[in-house]
C-alpha cells in the first residue's frame, strides 16, 4: 500500500503522532494519583471506558471480517495469555502508583525491555548478543540503587509491583509475536488477519481489567465531574488515543525514533505529579530510574542503527 502523505509531511506526522503517545502515557501518574479511588476501581473504570473507543477502531479496521478476526484471535493460547499479560500490567501499575511514587512506578515499569531481552531466546529462538547482557545488567544495577533506601519503605510492596507491571508489559510484545505468525499451513485469507490480533489483545486485555475490578465498579460512590474527567482522561486519551497515535508513528518513522520520543514519557509522568502534588522520588530511585533508562535507550538506539529501522 502507497503511503499517502508525501515523505516529509509523512515524517511530520509521525513526529507529531509518537510525541502525542508520549504525552497521552505520561497522563498516567498525574490522573491516578488525582482520583480518590482505589487502584482497582480505577483501573476497571479506565479499561471499561477504553473498551468502546478500542472496539470501534477494530470495528473499522476489519469492518465485515470482525466474526473471523475472533475466531482467529480467541482460538489462539497466546491471545489469551497475551491478553492476561496486558490486563496484570494495568492492574499492577495503577496499583503501584497508588502505593509508591510516580516516578518509581514508571521507572520500574520501563525494565519491561530487559525482560525482553532475557525471554527472546526460550520464547522465540532470538541470540541473545553482548550488547543485551550489557543492557540487562545496567537494569539490574539500576533496580538494586533504585531500592538501596526502599528495603524498609511503605513504598516497597508499590515498587514491586512496579517491577511485576514491567514484566508483564515486557512478555506482552514476545507474545503477540507469537500469535501473529503464521502457521506452515496457514492460508493467504488467514494471514490476512493475523495483523489484527493485537488489536483482539488489547480488547481482552482491558475486558478482563473491567471484570477483575467489576465488584468495585459497581460500589463506586456518587463522583464529582472533575474524577470523571480524569477517569475519562486515563481511558481514551491515556489507553487508547496513545495506542492509535503510537500506531500510527511506527509506520511513518524509523524504530530508533520512536524510540526516543517515547522515552519521554518515564521523564514527563513524575514530572506532571511533582507539579501537580509535589510528590518527588528519592535520590536513590532518581539515580537507579536514570540507569535503568539510559540501558533500555542505549541497548534500543544501538540495535536500530545497525539495521534499517
Amino acid at each position: 500500500m502507497s503511503n499517502p502523505f508525501p515523505v516529509g509531511s509523512s515524517r511530520i506526522v509521525g513526529f507529531a503522532c509518537v510525541l502525542g503517545a508520549a504525552l497521552s502515557w505520561s497522563l498516567a501518574g498525574i490522573g491516578i494519583k488525582s482520583v480518590p479511588l482505589s487502584g482497582l476501581r480505577i483501573a476497571g473504570w479506565r479499561s471499561l471506558l477504553a473498551l468502546p473507543v478500542i472496539l470501534l477502531v477494530l470495528l473499522w479496521r476489519v469492518r465485515g471480517d470482525l466474526p473471523a478476526v475472533l475466531r482467529l484471535s480467541l482460538g489462539r493460547w497466546q491471545t489469551w495469555v497475551a491478553a492476561l499479560c496486558y490486563a496484570w500490567t494495568m492492574l499492577s501499575f495503577v496499583l503501584a502508583s497508588k502505593l509508591t511514587t510516580a516516578a518509581n512506578a514508571i521507572l520500574l515499569q520501563y525494565t519491561a525491555p530487559m525482560y525482553v531481552i532475557l525471554l527472546s531466546w526460550p520464547l522465540l529462538g532470538e541470540r541473545v548478543g553482548l550488547r543485551d547482557i550489557v543492557a540487562v545488567v545496567g537494569c539490574f544495577v539500576g533496580i538494586a540503587w533504585f531500592f538501596i533506601d526502599q528495603l524498609s519503605s511503605a513504598g516497597l510492596h508499590g515498587n514491586l509491583l512496579a517491577l511485576s507491571s514491567g514484566a508483564g508489559l515486557g512478555l506482552l510484545p514476545l507474545l503477540l509475536r507469537r500469535s501473529e505468525a503464521p502457521s506452515p499451513h496457514c492460508d493467504a485469507r488467514t494471514r490476512s488477519l493475523l495483523p489484527q490480533v493485537p488489536t483482539v489483545v488489547l480488547l481482552l486485555g482491558n475486558a478482563l481489567v473491567v471484570v477483575a475490578g467489576f465488584p468495585q465498579l459497581v460500589r463506586t460512590p456518587s463522583l464529582s465531574w472533575t474524577v470523571w474527567l480524569w477517569l475519562s482522561l486515563l481511558g481514551v486519551v491515556q489507553i487508547a488515543l496513545a495506542y492509535l497515535l503510537y500506531a500510527a508513528a511506527v509506520r511513518r518513522l524509523r524504530a530508533v525514533e520512536c524510540l526516543m520520543l517515547a522515552s519521554l514519557e518515564p521523564i514527563l509522568n513524575p514530572l506532571w505529579v511533582a507539579l501537580g502534588t509535589g510528590e518527588l522520588p528519592s535520590r536513590a530511585a532518581v539515580y537507579g530510574g536514570l540507569l535503568i533508562v539510559s540501558s533500555v535507550i542505549s541497548h534500543g538506539i544501538y540495535g536500530a542503527l545497525r539495521k534499517p529501522g
